[in-house]
C-alpha cells in the first residue's frame, strides 16, 4: 500500500518486547505500519518509573520491578535506533517515549533526562495517575481516585491541573489523550461542567504557550467510547487557540496499528481541523510540518 501523507501516528508503537501490557515485537509493529500505508510512525514506549509504588497492578502481579522497567527501556532505546536505520526508505520511524507523569520530583527529573540520554526525537507527555492512583487501568482504581479527590468533578479538575504541571515541567512535544479520565466515567456524567471547562481552558492556554501538539487519540473508540480523546468541545477550544493536532493510534499490538485513523480524519474535519502536524528528522533535529487532511481543490 502506498504511503498516505497524513497517516502518521505519534503516539503508539508499544510492543510486547518492552511493555508488560502489550503484544508482538517492535519490528512487527513497524512492518504493520508499512502495510497500513503510514507515511511515518512514532514509537513512544512508556518511560520507566522512579519508585516501586508507581508500578501498575498487572506489573506487580508478574513480578516486575523498577529495575526491570529501566532495563527494558534501555533495550527499547537501543532497538528503536537500530530499527529506525533499518526501515529508512520504507518508513520514517520516529523514536519517542511516553511519560506517565506522577506527582513526584524524582520521576520528573528522570523523564527530563531520558530524552538527551538516549537521543530521542520527541516526547509524549501523558497523565495516567491522579492522587497517585492509576485512572485508566481499571474501573475499580478509577473509583478509588474519584473517592480520593472527593468526587468526579474534582477528579477532572485535578487531572487537568496535573496536565498543566506536566507540560510546564517536562515540555513535551505531544500531549497525550487530553481527557483520559472519561474512559471509566459513569455513562451520562457531565464532564464539561463550568469548573471543568474553566480549568480545561487554562490547560489549553498552557499547552499553547508551550507550543505543544495535541494527540487525537483513536484508542478511545476501540475501548468502547463513542468519541476519541479529546471530546469535540476540547478540539474546538484547542483549534481556536491555534494548537495543532496529530494522530495517535496508541497501539499496543500489530492489530491496533493505524486503528481509527480514517475515522479520526473525518472527526477532525467535522470539528474544524483541516491539517495534522507531523514530525520529521532533519539534519539531526526534529522539525514540524503541517499536512492537509484533504487534497487541495
Amino acid at each position: 500500500m502506498a504511503a498516505v501523507p497524513w497517516k502518521v501516528s505519534l503516539h503508539g508503537g508499544h510492543s510486547g518486547q518492552f511493555c508488560e501490557h502489550a503484544d508482538d515485537t517492535l519490528r512487527s509493529i513497524l512492518e504493520q505500519a508499512v502495510a497500513s500505508g503510514m507515511a511515518a510512525y512514532g514509537v513512544s514506549e512508556h518511560a520507566p518509573r522512579s519508585e516501586p509504588r508507581f508500578l501498575y497492578a498487572s506489573e506487580k502481579k508478574k513480578g516486575y520491578t523498577i529495575e526491570r522497567l529501566a532495563t527494558d527501556f534501555d533495550r527499547y532505546a537501543r532497538e528503536s535506533r537500530i530499527l529506525q536505520a533499518e526501515f529508512e526508505g520504507r518508513l520514517a520511524v520516529l523514536r519517542g517515549f511516553e511519560t506517565e507523569v506522577v506527582p513526584s520530583g524524582s520521576y520528573q527529573e528522570l523523564a527530563r533526562s531520558i530524552r538527551s540520554l538516549h537521543g530521542f526525537d520527541y516526547v509524549v507527555g501523558s497523565v495516567h495517575h491522579v492522587e497517585e492512583i492509576p485512572i485508566d487501568e481499571s474501573p475499580m482504581q478509577f473509583s478509588a481516585a474519584v473517592a480520593a479527590c472527593g468526587g468526579l468533578e474534582e477528579l477532572f479538575v485535578r487531572y487537568y491541573q496535573l496536565v498543566q504541571e506536566m507540560i510546564q515541567r517536562i515540555r513535551p512535544d505531544v500531549v497525550g489523550h487530553l481527557d483520559l479520565p472519561k474512559l471509566h466515567a459513569p455513562p451520562g456524567s457531565d464532564l464539561a461542567t463550568e469548573r471543568i471547562r474553566r480549568v480545561a481552558e487554562e490547560t489549553i492556554e498552557v499547552a499553547s504557550s508551550a507550543k505543544c501538539i495535541l494527540d487525537l487519540n483513536t484508542a478511545a473508540w476501540r475501548k468502547g467510547l463513542g468519541e476519541p480523546y479529546p471530546a469535540p468541545w476540547l478540539v474546538r477550544l484547542a483549534t481556536k487557540a491555534g494548537i495543532p493536532f496529530c494522530f495517535g493510534d496508541d497501539s499496543h499490538r500489530c492489530s491496533e496499528v493505524g486503528y481509527g485513523l480514517d475515522r479520526g480524519k473525518q472527526y477532525l474535519l467535522s470539528n474544524g481541523v483541516e491539517t495534522v502536524t507531523v514530525l520529521e528528522r532533519r539534519d539531526g533535529t526534529t522539525a514540524r510540518r503541517r499536512v492537509p487532511l484533504q487534497p487541495a481543490a
